[in-house]
This record gives structure tokens, C-alpha cells and sequence, in this order.
């Protein structure tokens, strides 16, 4: 049996351990160091609010990060947690304990995807928090192996130390059971994953379990599957709030973007601060052209983005467009001109606002300032490097609306090769034509522009099977090349060159083409399942020709 399993005696020296406590409470803060030092505690930082949390956290790497559940102010400490989680600011041995005077928390705690790894209800003894938290650290250290390879982005080897552990797990079942089934789900072996949750479910009834379980039918396009998974998560655990997004996401993966309004609608009425449901319900809600659900949420995004790291230019426009629909142009530009306030020298609030000045002087009338917008938009769009599907849509509506057809096709073809696979960008821009009385010619847009994408793959695939592994490798970097928005081209093209180098061996150009790949999806979208199989492979690859690959 594991040594950290048979030794539970031996004591923790909390004087080494780096301790973050969060409250708004200077009196609570100041009694809780007094508690930490009673058992040795010694190194501890102290943390107003969420903001001043998210500011230490950036700053210095914690062991244990005690948190008051209220923070009084527009984030609670659970909010806190996701959002540092989320952003992976704290590592997976970190011990995240939420404290608090709340005896409801266990309603909360036990609906929630990223939980805290345990919680206290006040008031409780310094004995009392010194033994939860030996036991939480023991935990963590028997978990480390698998911890150490998840950082790395090791998934397979994350896999194979579980598997290691489980032969040992004790107590610590469920836990490797859950980090397993991740892992899977991340290495898009769904197969697997699911076998592990519904192992767990035939032994009992887990939210977290049954949550896997529908995800892996989501991903195996067995959407309907999905959404009684989910509905079954929601009728029998209402406050568990990422089952809402996900059976949202099931409707309009269905097709009914009605369904997944009503989901989100219920969902903010639990939950209204959490921006990335509300930015959700905002743009099912403006494609179900419901404007005045649309104004609500955007407007709850900038009310709560004030508070929060998450917030963004484009949240201004998406306000602004819904202002411009209802023929409000007033307030369309108002917002538009807090967004220059509140973003100050930034480029990116420039072109959006730029972009819709330029529609919006249009429609009052103004001509001089609409063509004065409408170059500056130009010339900022052009040397933009970041631009989002939702500005690229709003810039093909000011093309078209000053005359600018040519330039308008060019950048909605644009938009559609790099997103070709992407159902929802396509439904946006397709109904984005039919509101400009343009349906038809939006449909063969989109139509012609996805077939040269596809095309272009077709050929690629067509040239690895008959042998030209090489040829095929060269088609699809141009691709990547041309289409480097395209998370689909990009990585199809870091398959193709993984597989020629594990057929031909090492080829250093060639790596760091994949490095830059890899790179630029990171940097996009870290989530993508294809990009941590082909990050995981990109480092075996490194392992076996004997090349260390950051």
C-alpha cells in the first residue's frame, strides 16, 4: 500500500505553506492569521475582495487559499473560484477551502461544476481547520503525480497515473475516477469516458457523473441524448448552473435556439452575474431576434463586467447593434462613446466603435460623420490582428451599407472559410444577410465560400492516401497559411505533419511549424480537444526521436 496512504501520523509543517485569505472583513482577516499561526501558519497574504484576490494570485503561487463565501462586493467567492479556475491561475494542488456563515452553502457547493475542494461553516476552531486541511493536503499529495502530468498537458501519461493510483485509491476512489473521466473527455475518447461515468452512476447517482456522461453524447453529435442527460441534471439539481449552458448548447446544436433561450432565461434568473451566460443569452436571444431580452442581457454584461476581468470592447457593440436595431440611435452611440471611456487607448473599442458610428450615422442622416467612421473603420479593420466573428459581421453590414459591396463579399468570405465547420457563425452570417434583404445571395456566400474549404481538405486527404504523405503536408500549410483563423486547417495541418514526422523522422523545420500551430490555437481556444490530443502527440513525438519540445 502507498506510503501516503499508511502515513497519516506524520505532521504538516504549515510553516512552509503559503496561505491567501480572502474577506472583506478586516477584523475576520485579522482573526483568521490568528487562527493559521495557532498551527504554525506563518506565511500568510491577506485579500479585501475578488479583485485584490485575483491581483495576489497573479503575483505569488499559493498553497492554501482560505475564502469567505461573501465578499461584499459584485463577486462572490464562488464566482471567484470559477473564474481563477477557468483562467488557470491556481494549479490543481492547490487548496481552494471556501469559509463561510452560510449553513445553505451545502445546496450551493453540491450544484456546482468547479467546486471548492472542501468548505467550513463558521465558526470553527483553529483544531478544526488544521485537521481539514492536513487531510485536504494529504489528499493533494497523493493525487500529485496525475496533478504534476496535467500541468504539463501529459493527458495520456495524466491517464496512466490514474490508472496507477486506482490500484491504490482508498478513500481518494471518486476523485481519480472524476480526473480520469476528464482526461478522456479531453483526449476525445469518449468511448472511455463514458464507460467511467456510467460506472459511477451504477454505483450511485453523482451530479458530476451524470454531467460527463451527457457531455460525451454531446461530443459524439448525440444531441437529443445530451439533452435529457442534462434536463434530468437540471430538474433534479436546479442550482447546478454549467448543466444550463450545456443543455443550451444541445437545443442549438439541435436547431431550437427558442429552447436554448428559455434554458438561459431560467438560467440568469438563478444566476444573473455570471457574464459569459448572460453574453450567451444575448446572442440567442438578438437571433431569435427577441431585442428586448437581447438589450436586457447585454446590458446586465456591462453592469456586471464592471467587476470582472472578462469583460470586452465587442460587449459594447453587441448593445450598440441591439440600440441600432430598434431604431434607438441615440443610445446606440452613447454606448459606443462609454466604451472609449472605459477602454482608454485601445485599439480594439476604436475599430468596434469606428464600426458602428459608421451605420449609425448612416441611418440619422449624417453623411459626413458615416464616411468619416467608415474610412477610419477601414483602415483599422485592415491592420487589425484580433477580429472577432461578431465585429467581422458588423463590418460586412457597414460595407454593404455604404456601397462598399466588393469589400463586404471579400470580408464575409473570409469569415466563412475560417469558420466553415462553425454552424453557429454560419446561421449568424446567413441570417445577418437575410435581415439586410439579402437571403439568397447570403446562402450562396456562405454556400461557395465552405465548399472551397472543404474542397481544398479533400484534396489533402486524397493525396495522403495514395502515398503522398509529403504533398498532402505542403496543401495544408498553405492552408493554415491562408486561413490561419481557421481552427480546422490549422490543426488538420499539425495532424498531417505529426504523422509525416512519426513515418519519417524528426525534421526541425517542421517542428516548429507545428510549435507555431500548436501556438496559435493555444492561444485561441486552450479547450479544443484535437489541440490537447495533437500537443499531447507533439511531445510523445519529441520523447521518441529523443528532442525536448516545450
Amino acid at each position: 500500500m502507498s506510503a501516503l496512504l499508511k502515513d497519516k501520523s506524520k505532521p504538516v509543517d504549515f510553516s512552509e505553506k503559503t496561505f491567501l485569505v480572502i474577506d472583506d472583513i478586516i477584523g475576520v482577516r485579522s482573526s483568521m492569521r490568528i487562527t493559521i499561526s495557532t498551527f504554525g501558519g506563518v506565511k500568510i497574504d491577506m485579500a479585501a475582495n475578488a479583485a485584490d484576490a485575483i491581483n495576489k494570485v497573479e503575483h505569488r503561487v499559493y498553497d492554501i487559499i482560505l475564502c469567505d463565501y461573501v465578499l461584499g462586493d459584485a463577486k462572490d467567492g464562488q464566482q471567484l473560484l470559477e473564474e481563477l479556475k477557468r483562467r488557470r491561475m491556481i494549479k490543481n494542488s492547490t487548496i481552494f477551502m471556501m469559509v463561510t456563515a452560510e449553513r445553505t452553502y451545502e445546496r450551493v457547493v453540491s450544484a456546482v461544476e468547479l467546486a471548492p475542494d472542501d468548505y467550513l461553516i463558521k465558526p470553527f476552531s483553529g483544531e478544526v481547520l488544521r485537521v481539514r486541511l492536513e487531510r485536504l493536503i494529504r489528499k493533494k499529495e497523493f493525487l500529485a503525480p496525475v496533478y504534476d502530468l496535467m500541468e504539463k498537458q501529459e493527458l495520456r501519461g495524466a491517464v496512466r497515473a490514474c490508472d496507477d493510483r486506482l490500484k491504490i485509491a482508498g478513500p481518494y476512489l471518486l476523485d481519480l475516477m472524476r480526473i480520469k473521466g476528464e482526461m478522456l473527455l479531453m483526449l476525445s475518447d469518449f468511448s472511455g469516458a463514458s464507460q467511467i461515468y456510467q460506472h459511477i452512476l451504477a454505483m450511485r447517482e453523482i451530479p458530476w457523473a451524470r454531467m460527463g456522461l451527457s457531455k460525451t453524447q454531446f461530443f459524439q453529435e448525440n444531441f437529443q441524448g445530451a439533452v435529457e442527460g442534462f434536463e434530468q441534471i437540471v430538474n433534479e439539481h436546479p442550482n447546478y448552473m454549467a448543466a444550463y449552458d450545456w443543455l443550451a448548447k444541445s437545443y442549438t446544436a439541435l436547431g431550437d435556439e427558442v429552447a436554448a433561450q428559455r434554458v438561459l432565461q431560467e438560467a440568469v434568473a438563478k444566476s444573473p452575474r455570471t457574464l459569459h451566460r448572460q453574453k450567451d443569452l444575448g446572442e440567442v436571444a438578438y437571433h431569435n431576434e427577441d431585442l428586448d431580452v437581447a438589450q436586457s442581457a447585454f446590458e446586465s454584461v456591462l453592469e456586471f463586467g464592471k467587476y470582472s476581468s472578462f469583460a470586452e470592447p465587442e460587449d459594447f457593440a453587441n448593445l450598440s447593434r441591439v440600440f441600432l436595431d430598434q431604431g434607438e440611435y441615440g443610445q446606440a452611440l452613447t454606448v459606443m462613446s462609454n466604451a472609449r471611456k472605459n477602454f482608454e487607448n485601445s485599439d480594439a473599442v476604436m475599430l468596434h466603435a469606428a464600426v458602428m458610428e459608421s451605420m449609425i450615422f448612416e441611418k440619422t442622416g449624417d453623411k459626413e460623420a458615416a464616411q468619416k467612421a467608415y474610412k477610419e473603420a477601414q483602415t483599422l479593420f485592415e491592420n487589425s490582428r484580433s477580429k472577432p466573428d461578431s465585429l467581422a459581421l458588423d463590418m460586412v453590414r457597414a460595407c454593404y451599407q455604404h456601397g462598399d459591396v466588393a469589400a463586404g463579399e471579400k470580408i464575409a468570405q473570409n469569415l466563412v472559410k475560417n469558420n466553415h465547420d462553425n454552424t453557429a457563425v454560419l446561421k449568424r452570417t446567413e441570417q445577418m444577410f437575410h435581415r439586410m434583404g439579402m437571403h439568397d445571395r447570403g446562402k450562396e456566400l456562405i454556400h461557395s465560400s465552405s465548399r472551397e474549404v472543404i474542397a481544398l481538405n479533400n484534396r489533402a486527404v486524397k493525396l495522403a492516401q495514395a502515398g503522398d504523405l509529403k504533398g498532402s503536408v505542403e496543401l495544408l500549410m498553405q492552408a493554415a497559411d491562408q486561413l490561419s483563423n481557421n481552427n480546422v486547417v490549422v490543426l488538420n495541418a499539425t495532424h498531417a505533419i505529426l504523422t509525416y514526422l512519426g513515418q519519417s523522422g524528426w525534421d526541425e523545420r517542421l517542428s516548429e511549424t507545428v510549435k507555431e500551430y500548436l501556438g496559435i490555437i493555444k492561444k485561441r481556444d486552450p479547450e479544443n480537444k484535437k489541440f490537447l490530443i495533437l500537443s499531447s502527440l507533439y511531445k510523445d513525438l519529441g520523447t521518441k526521436f529523443g528532442v525536448k519540445v516545450a
